[in-house]
This record gives structure tokens, C-alpha cells and sequence, in this order.
């Protein structure tokens, strides 16, 4: 069943709601950036882990950006920078196999 997830004031507690009892919503699209490859929007947002990931790239973080047509969001925890410092100076490493 499709529920809707908020975190209360107890801190780590979430509240699961059917979404017919959610009043002045809006509808927003959410997808992964890989699964977004060739897509446009006019406002794209990137929201990344709390945590770094290995599949968090360079690479990635453009794609991300490059879908936004007038202007991009990046929403992070990490207020220092660090994380996004991080994935920008990591590289895909491919391993195609073929020579350099």
C-alpha cells in the first residue's frame, strides 16, 4: 500500500500516511540520475546521501546538474562541503578492457 513517510518530533520516529489524507499537496517526479540520462527539466534538484558511496562520482554530480534547463538545486546535510568536494574529485574508473 502507498504511504507517505514523515519524521515526527521523537527523533528517529517516522509516521506512515495514506496519501488520500494529505490536504494541499502537490505532485512532484523523482528518478535517479542514471535512470534520468538525456532528460531535460526546467528545475532539476540533486539530493545527496548523508554518507559518501562510490557511485558517487564526478561524473555523477554532472549529470545531475546538466538536466536543469534554467536553474538546479543541490540539497545536502553536509555543510561544510566536504562530501561534495569528495565526489567531484572522484573519477569513474572504466573497465572496458581496451588499451589506453
Amino acid at each position: 500500500m502507498l504511504r507517505g513517510a514523515f519524521p515526527t518530533a521523537e527523533a528517529g520516529q517516522v509516521r506512515w500516511v495514506l496519501p488520500s489524507r494529505l490536504q494541499s499537496v502537490e505532485t512532484a517526479f523523482a528518478m535517479t540520475v542514471h535512470k534520468s540520462r538525456g532528460s531535460e527539466f526546467l528545475h532539476a534538484a540533486l539530493l545527496l546521501p548523508e554518507r559518501t558511496s562510490p557511485v558517487l562520482t564526478r561524473e555523477l554530480i554532472y549529470t545531475g546538474i546538466t538536466w536543469a534547463r534554467h536553474w538546479f538545486t543541490l540539497a545536502t546535510s553536509d555543510t561544510g562541503g566536504e562530501l561534495l568536494v569528495e565526489a567531484i574529485a572522484r573519477r569513474v574508473e572504466r573497465a572496458s578492457g581496451l588499451m589506453v
